[in-house]
């Protein structure tokens, strides 16, 4: 590097070049303003590569009201602004002005049109200058003296008037997401809020010791719900060799993390693909009827699982009427309320979001900078921001992305 560039004073120096730190490196180009991006690795985005299974669910179709309802969080509303300012539309338009489209699936989703991950990365880089950003820039610390920032990194030094921070959280760190920004916020004396795993497989031994036989097992339009809370999470479940995964799953995982440190956790969802109300009228038309337990069962359940459930409770398959009521309660909550104990959720390292990480009290959500630092900004995962599966985390990157580095354009132009 050239020394005259090493001395230079840059308008804002955004850590990480991530998903929030690309998009408002965009803002930032397009606004024609002095900045750099330090990336600690050899290459930009290693985790957007791998999100949606290599093909990249860039954000959803909510509207800014259902999308911040859909969160799990308390402090969702912490996110109107910057949702309001630049949310699912704008995302959209983006990614479409870069001369990528995005394609609804599931009524929900968007991905792109080229079901590659790297399309993404592409747009989000391509009106990027190349010498604006800098490789195995890893910063080791973060200081401020008389309204200056000092990034120090291995080699170097850089001096900035503003600074975004968007390292990432603890979720996998393989890609060089290692939690970052949560130590330099430690050292200016920031609440943190702990990393908790979200969106992640559970464990349940349950599963090996008593069920085995559901590994494999797909329940697509389930409901799963967590006992002690009032949460639902639609969606599908799937039995793994060790516990639970699937869409319903993943997005409950985070509330499963939480309620574990009240004790013991249990789960229930049907086993049925059919709705309840039609599972109930054709339960009482079996008692009805007084037919075989087996014609029920076999019609609301795979074939699979109808054989299973005598064995799971210990009964034999005769007419309806000749069970107790309490042997007829339990075959129709198992298949409508089947329940399992779930043990742990996955490793905070494997879980491919985190929830946690700085407080949204320390920051000001019309501009994502710290209340008592001016001119220093968190944004993305790095913060106690995040989503369900299904575009929310991606979108909320870009959102605070885009807002802190409009506040900054802002404050730089009335100094």
């Amino acid at each position: 590097m050239d020394d005259w560039r090493k001395l230079m004073i840059y308008d804002v120096i955004i850590i990480g070049g991530g998903p929030s730190g690309l998009m408002a490196a965009n803002v930032l180009q397009k606004n024609h303003i002095n900045y750099l991006v330090l990336e600690k690795n050899d290459q930009l985005a290693k985790k957007l590569k791998l999100t949606g299974g290599k093909r990249c669910n860039v954000t959803n179709n909510l509207p800014v009201d259902g999308f911040i309802e859909s969160l799990n969080m308390k402090h969702r509303r912490f996110l109107y602004g910057a949702l309001k300012a630049f949310g699912p539309d704008e995302i959209i338009a983006f990614f479409k002005q870069r001369g990528l489209g995005l394609l609804l699936e599931q009524g929900l989703k968007y991905f792109p049109e080229t079901g590659k991950s790297q399309s993404v990365l592409d747009a989000l880089t391509m009106d990027l200058e190349l010498d604006c950003i800098k490789y195995r820039e890893g910063v080791k610390s973060i200081e401020k003296k008389d309204q200056l920032f000092y990034l120090t990194t291995a080699n170097d030094t850089w001096v900035s008037k503003t600074v975004i921070v968007g390292t990432g959280s603890k979720a996998y760190p393989t890609t060089g997401s290692s939690g970052d920004g949560v130590t330099f916020a430690e050292r200016f004396g920031l609440e943190i809020i702990p990393f908790t795993p979200a969106e992640t497989h559970v464990y349940a031994s349950d599963v090996k010791k008593l069920y085995a036989d559901l590994q494999g097992v797909t329940i697509s339009n389930a409901i799963l719900s967590i006992e002690g809370t009032k949460k639902t999470f639609p969606g599908g479940v799937l039995f793994t060799h060790f516990g639970l995964s699937g869409p319903a799953v993943l997005h409950a995982s985070e509330v499963i993390a939480e309620k574990m440190h009240e004790g013991d956790v249990y789960v229930t969802f049907p086993l049925t693909e059919m709705h309840e109300n039609d599972v109930l009228e054709r339960y009482d038309k079996a008692i009805r009827n007084n037919e075989k337990c087996h014609l029920f069962l076999d019609e609301v359940l795979s074939k699979r699982l109808s054989k299973k459930v005598f064995e799971w409770l210990n009964l034999t398959d005769k007419n309806m009427s000749e069970y107790k009521k309490i042997d007829r309660e339990k075959i129709i909550d198992t298949v409508l309320k089947f329940r399992l104990k779930i043990d742990q959720v996955e490793h905070i390292e494997k879980a491919f979001v985190n929830a946690g990480g700085i407080s949204t009290k320390e920051l000001d959500p019309k501009s994502m900078m710290v209340k008592k630092i001016p001119g220093l900004y968190f944004v993305g995962e790095t913060t106690d921001l995040q989503g369900p599966i299904g575009g929310f985390n991606l979108t909320i990157a870009f959102s605070t992305g885009h807002l802190a580095a409009k506040d900054c354009i802002h404050k730089l132009n009335n100094v």
